[in-house]
């Protein structure tokens, strides 16, 4: 069975879903309008409208096409297998992040190359506290060679399965 990446549901892919719809949206108001009438009045509602929704509609993609790559990198590196174990440090609260009225959960680790240098990873968005949960305190940090700034920590991997209700 092929394992699939979680990033999580954020705010940019939100925003570019709402965006991706209410671009072309708009921009069928403002065509439509323009073709109703004609007027010189159109073309400044056409402008407008078609305008943001054009705006709209190239901010949402953008904001899409980064969650897709972002995803499609996250499974290429679990596909490739590559990983180092790095040590669970502790649980921290995204507050960058609100849902709902709460904050997320982020788990930190930590990982010592061979020259000594301390590469610190974080997690996805976790919406329940998982520090009791932990059944090791090694998780595995799927990397790209040596170079750790494209990572993936499966976190999936030192809890159990977790089903809410």
């Amino acid at each position: 069975m092929e394992r699939k990446a979680k990033i999580g549901f954020d705010a940019l892919l939100v925003v570019g879903i709402i965006f991706s719809i209410l671009g072309p949206f708009l921009i069928v108001i403002g065509i439509s309008a323009f073709l109703a009438v004609r007027s010189e009045e159109d073309i400044i509602f056409l402008s407008v409208y078609g305008g943001t929704g054009l705006i709209f509609l190239v901010i949402g993609l953008a904001f899409l096409t980064i969650k897709i790559k972002q995803r499609q990198r996250c499974n290429r590196l679990l596909e490739s297998g590559s990983y180092i174990m790095a040590e669970i440090t502790g649980t921290g609260i995204n507050y960058n992040v609100r849902i709902n009225g709460k904050s997320p959960y982020v788990v930190e680790c930590q990982y010592r190359d061979m020259l000594g240098n301390v590469h610190i990873f974080k997690s996805r968005c976790l919406y329940f506290n998982p520090e009791p949960l932990f059944q090791d305190r090694l998780v595995k940090v799927y990397v790209e060679g040596d170079d750790y700034k494209h990572y993936y920590v499966d976190i999936d991997g030192v809890l159990p399965q977790v089903i809410r209700h």
